[in-house]
């Protein structure tokens, strides 16, 4: 009998130790692989771009949301009272803004070190180099053949062409170009890569992947293609009356590709101001049927949507300031973009801002493009060590 209880006992220590062991083990995994998840994995980065978001005042919020021209060649004190008065989230580079290479690299350095919100997350910042006609700094900057003259060749060329671009502009601070052009036209002055949406697609494609390639963010434009407009849509109204189906099948295929072949975090896409009456009367930037309907739910784009300049002639003729940046977030856009004019970016900034007060605008929509922008910047801008501290300013903050 003591033989056999003795027995019973060893058992049982042995039971113990096993799953208490195991036990502690599995909690011990469970505490660190939460401590991962919230800054190293993939579920992680999404719940640190949750608690940042949730931590931002509503002031900031709105900045995260809007993208700005801005004049000169330096950080004035009136550009710096702008931009913080905003809490800009990002900011675009003309000409008017480059003179040489080192005066670039120090604008960009200046903007980038601004403290433009609570966790130092950093700017887009960018700028339109399409090649050929669209190019800026051409006397000092790495000047691409037109996307027509790249077109003659083999799709191989537009990778070539658009990863030399992408390593230029980053080495001058850039971390987002305003590029490929996915419309099809032979018009544009030779911005696009061909008139059929099979050699747009091809060429694009490889554009896409050059620039992604180089470390910069890309962006698809003019979605959904504005290739067929017949007017200027920077200085006026632009409509182009053709069937759904055309749209659907033709000028939307290459915007599908990219949608289909990249993560949605590498890229933007840009929302052009052409009005299809097939779809809506409003300018596509400010459609919910193109943006929500269309882009998100049809095609499934979870990414970044970004206006095309709300300065220019195709949408400000028909709205002010201070309703453009209210219907643009309502339809689905994430961010605004407002290239020259800082009184104009002053009032679409609050009014969009006051709308949120005054309940016109979801705080719930405003927070899901603000957490999207907030993930994008964590994913590609930010090292371990800086995702770490964010960490233990929010998420840790908010457990204690």
């Amino acid at each position: 009998m003591k033989k056999q209880l003795t027995l019973c006992a060893t058992l049982l220590c042995i039971l113990f130790l096993f799953f208490g062991c195991s036990a502690a083990e599995k909690g011990t995994n469970r505490t660190a692989g939460s401590s991962a998840d919230t800054w190293a994995t993939e579920k992680g980065l999404w719940q640190l771009a949750d608690s940042v978001t949730n931590k931002m005042t509503l002031e900031e919020k709105i900045g995260q949301m809007m993208f700005v021209g801005i004049h000169g060649t330096t950080l004035t004190e009136n550009t710096k009272s702008n931009l913080a008065s905003m809490h800009v989230g990002g900011v675009i580079l003309f000409d008017r803004n480059m003179e040489t290479r080192e005066q670039v690299k120090t604008l960009n350095s200046s903007l980038q070190n601004l403290a433009l919100n609570s966790y130092s997350l950093p700017l887009f910042l960018s700028v339109d180099q399409e090649g050929g006609l669209v190019t800026r700094m051409k006397q000092q900057a790495y000047t691409a053949p037109a996307p027509t003259e790249i077109s003659k060749g083999k799709p191989e060329e537009a990778y070539t062409h658009a990863n030399k671009t992408g390593n230029d502009i980053r080495e001058l601070g850039f971390n987002l170009d305003f590029a490929p052009v996915l419309d099809i036209s032979s018009r544009m002055h030779g911005r696009t890569y061909g008139t059929t949406p099979q050699q747009v697609t091809s060429f694009g494609e490889l554009a896409c992947r050059g620039l992604r390639d180089s470390g910069v963010l890309f962006t698809i434009k003019h979605f959904p293609g504005m290739g067929r407009s017949e007017t200027d849509p920077h200085t006026e109204k632009s409509v182009v009356n053709v069937p759904r189906q055309t749209i659907l099948q033709e000028d939307l295929l290459p915007f599908r590709h990219i949608i289909d072949q990249y993560p949605h975090h590498q890229f933007m896409v840009m929302a052009g101001h052409i009005r299809y009456p097939a779809f809506d009367a409003k300018p596509a930037s400010l459609s919910p049927v193109i943006l929500k309907q269309m882009l998100r739910s049809q095609l499934g784009y979870q990414g970044i949507v970004i206006t095309d300049d709300l300065d220019m002639g195709a949408v400000s003729e028909g709205y002010k300031p201070e309703e453009i940046g209210i219907v643009a977030i309502q339809a689905g856009t994430d961010i605004l973009l407002s290239c020259h004019d800082p009184e104009v970016q002053q009032r679409i900034y609050r009014s969009t801002l006051q709308a949120v007060k005054d309940g016109k605008l979801s705080l719930a929509d405003i927070d899901a493009s603000v957490r999207r922008i907030v993930y994008c910047k964590l994913k590609n801008f930010t090292d371990t060590a800086q995702r770490e501290k964010l960490h233990k300013e929010t998420v840790g903050k908010e457990r204690t």
